[in-house]
């Protein structure tokens, strides 16, 4: 995984694109680092809007995020 990483992070830096962005956030949700995934989420959906893929996929991982039991909580 690491060196898909570095490979999208080589393509970022050379030409910005939302797919891109969404492909490497993808990847780094695989990896559990969460936030940087859903920032990546973020400016896919900045360049390809609302509608998009990416829109979706930072929806999805909000939800994750906001999910808790509140059983566990209070035992």
């Amino acid at each position: 995984m690491e060196n898909e990483l570095k490979r999208l992070n080589a393509a970022i830096a050379a030409k910005p694109s939302a797919e891109l962005y969404l492909q490497r956030g993808r990847l780094l949700w695989r990896m559990q680092r969460h936030a940087s995934a859903m920032a990546d989420y973020e400016r896919a959906t900045a360049l390809d809007g609302p509608g998009s893929a990416a829109a979706t996929a930072l929806a999805m991982a909000r939800d994750v995020m906001d999910f808790y039991n509140k059983d566990l909580l209070n035992p």
